[in-house]
């Protein structure tokens, strides 16, 4: 080989030596170094404000939650109603389950006949208690509960309620007694009357489980006894 064409080799040697090295070191760079920065980025989101919104989405598309299902119950989650019981029928049960879908209930009522007792000056109170607030009534005047009217509050999760009352006129309500709490927290509800005895009002106090996303309210209930007023 000539000393002009070993110079020439030589130089291109070098020559790609000092074209490689830069490029290698900047893939390293532009590859490597985003990498941790992408990733801290998604964990902020997934643990931080969108952690909720994030979750929700990957459960929804791995395992959607199943809609509540209020078979065999008087009202749907959500939905306002209005319950009456039968003209001379007295409230004697209440049923209830919950919905973490909704943070609603679903209700179901009995109703009772009051025999001789006939019922009369029907009723409807105000609402009971606003959205959040202790819930508080019982029906004045020796009378008792024959309905429910409830709207619910999808911001709130909650429901405010009015009391229909009827009063008992050949009737004298006696002996009234508080439950003790009906249900927990999102737990059934499940209450019913001793003999001879009606509803008569009903105390809830509101919850919030701020951990779980949850609300719901405990519930108690007023009955009292009826004997002939002869």
């Amino acid at each position: 080989m000539s000393p002009l064409s070993a110079a020439a080799m030589l130089l291109l040697l070098l020559a790609a030596a000092v074209a490689t090295t830069p490029v290698q070191g900047s893939r390293v760079r532009r590859q490597v170094a985003p990498e941790p920065d992408n990733s801290s980025a998604d964990d902020s989101a997934v643990g931080g404000t969108n952690s909720s919104s994030s979750s929700a989405t990957a459960g929804a598309s791995s395992r959607p939650e199943a809609a509540c299902n209020a078979s065999g119950y008087n009202t749907e989650f959500g939905s306002s109603f209005t319950f009456e019981c039968p003209e001379s029928y007295a409230l004697s049960a209440v049923g209830s389950r919950y919905c973490s879908a909704t943070g609603d209930r679903a209700w179901n009522y009995s109703c009772t006949y009051m025999g001789l007792g006939q019922l009369g000056e029907c009723y409807w109170s105000p609402f009971a208690n606003d959205f959040g607030s202790v819930l508080w009534y019982q029906c004045p005047f020796n009378s008792l509960v024959t309905g429910f009217h409830s709207e619910y509050d999808a911001t709130q999760k909650d429901r405010r309620w009015k009391l229909k009352c009827c009063r008992s006129d050949s009737s004298v309500l006696y002996n009234c007694q508080n439950s003790l709490p009906a249900n927990t927290p999102t737990g059934e509800l499940q209450f019913s009357v001793f003999g001879n005895y009606f509803l008569r009002g009903v105390f809830a106090t509101f919850k919030r489980n701020v951990r779980r996303g949850e609300t719901d309210r405990r519930f108690q209930f007023v009955s009292c006894k009826k004997r002939s007023g002869n």
